[in-house]
């Protein structure tokens, strides 16, 4: 379940290599990019394990997690208290070869299929506040829908650290109805950073590094199986490069791959629940889209 926020319109495989293909053959002129009050971002990641908040959700076979997100900007302003206010919705789903959890009843491979929609308040071009809904739905019937109440706050510390910047964000999420794990409705906390620099310059294809890092706590009745509640859940730590498609045309957006890797640690009730493997290292590969 993992967003990936964060971050987190699902795209299907024969659309997208249907629109790699038409890209491709596009002529190489460039245009002006989307300066407009609709966004689009939308992306597929191709992971050796999904943990979601460092519970074990599968960690074998062939693992597709398509997601999408668009964003109308109500507001737009680069002066002021006030300098962005959006409304949002967006669609992240789980695609396993495992059949994990499957029921018998719906799709088999199709293991999770979130959606979300809220609202973005900027301040100064510096702080973002996103409160947002949150339903976690399983087409294949592995668990019945999770429901939350999600706020995202982000600060863009670039101006003061240049690029030493850690891009931090904090998370809180409060469950309303069901859980991820255990039988109580809990209120999970997260603490992000993720520095990040472009370590091969280039004007067309310059490669980025990122060292995001997670922290994944219980503020209460969070990671409460099989045993007591514990404060601390996870730490996720890892590095990420990226590189644009500049051969794609910027009239058709903007287009990136990225590879990379992550070592997740967990307290003690994740690793029982993990099956005992503590650390974890995931692999991940992606390709995104904005417009």
């Amino acid at each position: 379940m993992e967003h990936k926020g964060k971050p987190r319109g699902g795209v299907g495989l024969l659309g997208l290599v249907a629109a790699t293909a038409l890209l491709l053959a596009a002529p190489g002129t460039r245009a002006a990019v989307n300066t407009g009050n609709v966004n689009f971002n939308a992306g597929m990641d191709f992971t050796t394990a999904y943990f979601f908040r460092g519970i074990l959700q599968e960690r074998n076979g062939f693992i597709w997690q398509p997601h999408g997100e668009i964003d109308y900007h109500i507001y737009k302003n680069e002066n002021g208290l006030l300098t962005d206010f959006t409304i949002y919705a967006g669609n992240w789903n789980s695609i396993q070869s495992e059949k994990t959890l499957a029921s018998g009843h719906g799709p088999g491979n199709w293991y999770e299929a979130d959606i979300w929609a809220g609202l973005q308040f900027g301040f100064y071009n510096t702080l973002t506040f996103r409160p947002f809904y949150y339903v976690y739905t399983y087409p294949n019937g592995a668990f019945p829908t999770v429901q939350e109440m999600d706020l995202l706050a982000s600060l863009n510390d670039a101006q003061w650290l240049g690029p030493f910047a850690l891009n931090p964000s904090v998370l809180m999420a409060w469950e309303i109805q069901n859980t991820a794990l255990g039988s109580k409705e809990g209120t999970y906390a997260e603490v992000d950073i993720n520095p990040n620099w472009v370590v091969l310059p280039s004007d067309t294809y310059p490669v980025t590094l990122a060292l995001p890092m997670q922290v994944g706590m219980s503020v209460s009745d969070y990671y409460d199986a099989p045993h007591a509640d514990q404060g601390f859940g996870f730490y996720k730590g890892g590095a990420t490069l990226s590189v644009p498609l500049a051969f794609i045309p910027e009239k058709y957006g903007s287009w990136s791959v990225a590879g990379g890797a992550a070592v997740y640690v967990f307290n003690s009730n994740l690793k029982e629940l993990n099956k005992g493997n503590n650390p974890w290292v995931v692999g991940t590969w992606s390709l995104n889209w904005t417009y």
